[in-house]
């Protein structure tokens, strides 16, 4: 597929996600299952590598398109939209940046196809924002890693092919000890402790994960040993540009039912609603400005940790303000089952996933006050 534009792009993306992913969102947020459908259904239309290189199987676009895609996908269905954030979007640059050419010919177009789905496994029951204290181990042995350990609130975990993995290789060595390795979900020792049941996002999978002296061969290992952590914050960059685009997405489809509902209610002469929703017009014009900058950033091979942080931030943050707003204009229409409030649910996770907002205010803060 070849696209003129970004917004010839954009199109595309939109009209799959309204002919085949909108019908199931609310289905599968009732029913509380992975939205198997909608997921086939982004992958059959050839849109699952949009940033995996051509000669991978992908259709090699920038980080900007990769972006409106997550956005899209959102205002359909934010549960489908988290899947291939973490598959075709954290994953995938994972393997494309830091992993061997075995490992990039075997999976990489499988994640383009949809042939297999991956998770990316950081987040333990002791640490989450301090990745550094994690207590998951491998081992070495002959001929490879025995991984003991467990992983908790991982995106994709029971329905995912293979989990790139961080454990500490070296324990001595702290932070620097920490190794990056790909496991196959099919490995024996690896079990499925429990999917969660969530307030948002039902519709994808989120799950806790063990490893019992689960064997994977050195050739597993995902670039040098003891620069797992590395690696990782570096994804978190990338996957928070993810995040954002999340958050306009939000936005985004936050500004459409509000306006909708203001002009079928003959309320656009109302400086109340009409001040509300000029609030949202800025909301998602900021959020998209430093969400589209950050991502790119990263194709031109600028440091971008800064921008991804302030775009992760503002986008995340306004989201969750843009659906008050949105229940706010539609009263109590708003909190009954609905995709508004299903929109409300969904959206609060933004603040929290690929690091909280107070770790983005964090990281920009030791970026300005060099601690």
């Amino acid at each position: 597929m070849t696209f003129k534009s970004v917004e010839d792009f954009r199109e595309y993306v939109r009209d799959v996600a309204e002919r085949y992913v909108r019908p199931h969102a609310m289905t599968v947020d009732r029913e509380d299952r992975f939205a198997r459908e909608s997921v086939s259904a982004v992958f059959k239309s050839g849109l699952g590598g949009v940033i995996i290189p051509q000669e991978y199987g992908g259709l090699g676009l920038s980080s900007r398109h990769y972006a409106v895609f997550i956005e899209e996908l959102t205002k359909a269905c934010p549960s489908t939209a988290v899947t291939f954030a973490v598959t075709s979007g954290l994953v995938a640059n994972f393997l494309m940046h830091f992993a061997g050419e075995h490992l990039r010919r075997e999976y990489l177009p499988k994640l383009a196809t949809g042939e297999n789905i991956g998770a990316f496994g950081l987040t333990e029951p002791c640490c989450g924002s301090d990745a550094g204290a994690l207590r998951t181990r491998a081992e070495e042995v002959e001929g490879g890693f025995r991984i003991n350990g467990q992983k908790q609130f991982i995106t994709n975990g029971s329905v995912a092919h293979f989990v790139i993995v961080m454990a500490k290789t070296d324990p001595e060595k702290g932070k620097r000890g920490i190794s990056a390795l790909l496991v196959p979900t099919d490995s024996e020792g690896f079990h499925v402790l429990k999917d969660e049941d969530k307030l948002g996002w039902r519709g994808s999978i989120t799950s806790a994960l063990s490893f019992d002296d689960v064997f994977v061969p050195s050739e597993n290992l995902i670039g040098e040993r003891g620069a797992g952590l590395k690696y990782a914050l570096a994804s978190l960059d990338a996957g928070r540009v993810g995040i954002a685009a999340m958050g306009v997405g939000t936005i985004a489809r936050a500004l459409e039912l509000a306006t909708e509902y203001v002009k079928a209610n003959g309320l656009q002469h109302n400086e109340y609603y009409s001040f509300r929703v000029a609030d949202l017009v800025w909301m998602l014009e900021t959020s998209r400005h430093y969400t589209y900058l950050a991502a790119d950033m990263k194709d031109s091979g600028q440091r971008y940790t800064k921008y991804a942080a302030i775009a992760k931030l503002v986008a995340s943050e306004y989201a969750m303000k843009a659906v008050d707003i949105l229940l706010d204009i539609l009263g109590p229409e708003g909190t009954v089952w609905g995709e508004a409030e299903r929109l409300w649910r969904d959206t609060k996770i933004l603040e929290i996933g690929e690091g909280t907002s107070e770790v983005q205010r964090l990281v920009l803060a030791r970026l300005q006050l060099g601690r």
